[in-house]
């Protein structure tokens, strides 16, 4: 299987993670964690697994017992590390998967989407954090200067196609959330504006947040079997087989 490679080198997705460590990239991860909290509180399992370029666990609030991390490389640590397009983990064996921003940075996501649905227990739910291009950091990436550096470097995907997408892979939309309606501007804790971790959008939910939530959940398929159709005929209907003659081994017939 060709390796999934992501759009940025393989070098410039530590300064990515490291940019959730900024200011700005930590605004984002309170708004995201106050998203996914109460989400992630409520579904239950035995085994979560978080999948992203950066090394922050959003899966606190969850009650699932096993719950981990993998990174995508050896340089970032993990308890697991592994391919994107090709999961070390059995068919139907994880309740939830969380991508978070993981679809971003990476050229081709339809491999990445299709591990993770094998790997999804059916009824399972997949969690998806990326950012949204119909926003003002959607804009903000149109700049030549701005688009170079992270997280403006990567390829965000659409909210409606990604959608599309797993409902091709047997995933029901459960829903999708959106949040940080500000501009990519550092700001300071006493002056920010209430986002969705202050109540703002969690009421209103206005589609173009600089960040999106999508939860899916894998459908179970089931076989209906087809009985064959049986005519009904009635005693009058059916009339007695005419009897055959009999032909003796020497060829002749024997008449009753």
């Amino acid at each position: 299987m060709t390796p999934t490679v992501p759009v940025v080198p393989a070098d410039e997705l530590f300064p990515i993670s490291d940019w959730f460590s900024s200011r700005l990239g930590k605004q984002i991860i309170e708004t995201e964690t106050a998203i996914l909290d109460p989400l992630l509180s409520s579904v239950f399992g035995y085994h979560l697994l978080q999948i992203g370029i950066t090394e922050r666990e959003l899966f606190g609030a969850s009650p699932v017992g096993h719950k981990f991390r993998m990174g995508v490389s050896s340089a970032q640590y993990a308890p697991v590390i592994g391919r994107v397009n090709e999961l070390p983990f059995e068919k139907d064996s994880l309740d939830v998967v969380v991508l978070h921003h993981l679809l971003d940075f990476y050229e081709s996501p339809h491999p990445i989407l299709r591990e993770v649905a094998r790997v999804v227990i059916p009824s399972g739910y997949l969690v998806i954090v990326g950012f949204n291009p119909w926003s003002i950091w959607g804009l903000w990436k149109m700049i030549p200067f701005i688009r170079k550096n992270p997280p403006w470097n990567g390829a965000t995907i659409l909210p409606g196609r990604l959608m599309d997408w797993l409902t091709l892979l047997d995933f029901k939309i459960d829903r999708a959330i959106y949040g940080f309606y500000r501009l990519p501007l550092p700001v300071k804790s006493r002056f920010r504006l209430p986002d969705y971790s202050q109540g703002l959008s969690r009421k209103l939910n206005w589609p173009f947040g600089a960040i999106y939530v999508i939860v899916a959940r894998k459908q179970v398929s089931t076989l209906t079997p087809i009985q064959p159709r049986w005519r009904k005929h009635s005693l009058r209907e059916v009339t007695a087989a005419q009897p055959l003659n009999k032909i003796s081994i020497s060829g002749e017939k024997i008449v009753d």
